[in-house]
């Protein structure tokens, strides 16, 4: 890829290492130094067209590497360049690899999910003029010594075909292992992060018992000295004279009832079947001499009468109780 610029002199490497900051890297001795801000504005130009070229290539919608997003993220990208050939004296740009970490929810062999923060394969591009001579290799090969991980520690975002085939060829990585999100990884992924081997149920039971075991007992609590025990005394009747005092009920049990007040006037009885008739208050309690007063003072009955009228052998006295009675109370019977 061919810029209007002094590639070869803007980049004296032939991996140029770029950061957030995009600055260009230090000048061999015996160059021209143009202003700093015209370098900076070229290694822009490059990133952005570069990222054009590899949104392109792989068909995608809008460019994911741009000069805004490296200076807003934390990611590095290796730019390779072409030492051989010079159109013009300027040089040109063979391709670039993008990576940075972030933090991923990734799921392993057991479907566990796991926080990890790998290495990441986020842009890979070679120019289609210069593509299996070599290259993708070399630049790969490079970053993989400059950050110090392996093959398959990395996760990739969104890999073409080209690039799973690219891993393959060259690395041996084929086997890849299910993900919910885009990014792929490999099988050994975690084999840095030595998991333990799994166990069955009766040893994680037996290591959850020796783990109680280990935890420090708590405190005992030191109870109170038990009293000494006395002579059983008998069951007497003095003990049971607590019994006999009647101790007032609490609140408000111990308050007396009311007696309620019988209405001046009563409501009438209801003559329904359903409904059961009201009952009064009782009568007060009559003593028995009074009873035996009230019971000589009363006057005979009407029927009491007539018997006496009709029994010859009744008494004088009952005869003229009788006899002094009116005559229309004799007419009636």
């Amino acid at each position: 890829m061919e810029f209007p610029f002094d590639v070869d002199a803007l980049l004296p490497e032939r991996i140029t290492v770029l950061d957030q900051h995009l600055r260009p890297p230090a000048r061999r001795p015996g160059t021209t130094t143009p202003a700093r801000v015209d370098l900076q504005q070229q290694i822009m130009t490059i990133v952005d067209e570069l990222g054009k070229a590899s949104a392109k290539a792989q068909h995608l919608p809008a460019p994911i590497t741009s000069a805004s997003r490296m200076q807003s993220n934390r990611h590095v990208m290796y730019v390779l360049k072409d030492t051989s050939a010079r159109p013009a004296g300027k040089g040109a740009i063979v391709g670039f690899l993008k990576v940075g970490y972030k933090k991923l929810f990734v799921l392993d062999d057991r479907e566990a999910h796991n926080e990890v923060e790998p290495l990441c394969i986020l842009d890979f591009y070679i120019h289609e003029s210069l593509q299996r001579h070599g290259h993708g290799r070399e630049l790969f090969q490079y970053m993989l010594q400059k950050e110090r991980v392996e093959p398959h520690q990395l996760a990739i975002d969104r890999p073409s075909q080209k690039l799973l085939k690219f891993l393959n060829k060259h690395y041996n990585l084929e086997t890849t292992v299910p993900q919910v999100n885009n990014f792929v990884i490999f099988e050994g992924f975690f084999a840095h992060q030595h998991r333990p081997p799994a166990t069955s149920l009766r040893a994680s039971r037996h290591s959850r018992a020796a783990a109680v075991d280990l935890m420090p007992a708590a405190p005992a609590r030191k109870l109170p000295p038990k009293r000494a025990e006395g002579d059983i005394k008998p069951y007497s009747s003095s003990d049971r004279e607590f019994l006999k005092v009647a101790v007032e009920p609490p609140w408000p049990l111990n308050r007396a009832p009311r007696r309620a007040t019988p209405p001046a006037h009563p409501p009438p009885r209801s003559s329904s079947l359903g409904n059961s008739p009201e009952r009064g208050p009782l009568r007060p309690f009559v003593p028995e001499q009074e009873l035996l007063r009230s019971l000589r003072l009363c006057p005979p009955h009407p029927t009491a009468r007539l018997l006496l009228a009709t029994d010859p052998g009744g008494s004088p006295a009952q005869r003229r109780r009788t006899s002094s009675l009116p005559r229309s109370d004799e007419s009636r019977y």
